[in-house]
């Protein structure tokens, strides 16, 4: 089980290890104009702009409220992963074991994966 949480942390790096080899040996997207890269550039401005307005709270919420949205995402992550190691404590048939060990090394995936392929891009 630690051998598969393992490569469930990993497998965001191999996917971009293999999406850099791809780009580069292929040579990637390469605009053929000035207006083509400024048509790409301002694609890459509205996917952040769209991903911005989801995050945006429209008013202004108690610095609580605020705080309890940006950690969100990791109390539910370590909510799935302790349910998950519950699992093993509790008596329930090795099916759910299974299912709530997978959970708990997606969830792992999520919190370090991310975390471990930022460190190796720098």
């Amino acid at each position: 089980m630690i051998l598969e949480t393992i490569i469930g942390a990993l497998v965001p790096v191999g996917i971009d290890g293999i999406k850099s080899l791809i780009g580069k040996f292929s040579g990637g997207v390469k605009p053929i104009s000035v207006d083509e890269q400024i048509k790409l550039d301002n694609n890459e401005i509205n996917k952040l702009q769209a991903i911005a307005a989801l995050d945006n709270p429209y008013g202004s919420p108690s610095q609580w409220v605020v705080d309890l949205r940006a950690s969100s995402r990791y109390l539910g992550a370590l909510f799935v992963i302790v349910v998950g190691i519950g699992t093993l404590f509790l008596s329930v048939t090795p099916e759910i074991q299974r299912i709530g060990i997978e959970a708990a090394n997606i969830a792992f995936g999520f919190l370090f994966g991310t975390r471990i392929m930022a460190n190796l891009k720098k």
